[in-house]
């Protein structure tokens, strides 16, 4: 994950995922993934999101 940061942009979290900046913004609504709102900035915490995507795959059986 991103260097020292502790959080990322939602832009930034679909980089990382591979998906779209449309999706992350809905994966960003989600109670379950790791994001919050700081003003009018949507942030991902980058810990937490390592531990969402881990989460993820073992639902999966991955």
């Amino acid at each position: 994950m991103p260097g020292n940061k502790l959080t990322i942009s939602v832009k930034e979290a679909a980089k990382l995922l591979g998906v779209s900046a449309p999706t992350a913004y809905n994966l960003a609504r989600r109670a379950d993934f790791p994001s919050f709102t700081v003003g009018n900035r949507v942030l991902v915490y980058v810990a937490g999101l390592e531990d969402w995507v881990k989460a993820q795959a073992g639902k999966r059986g991955g």
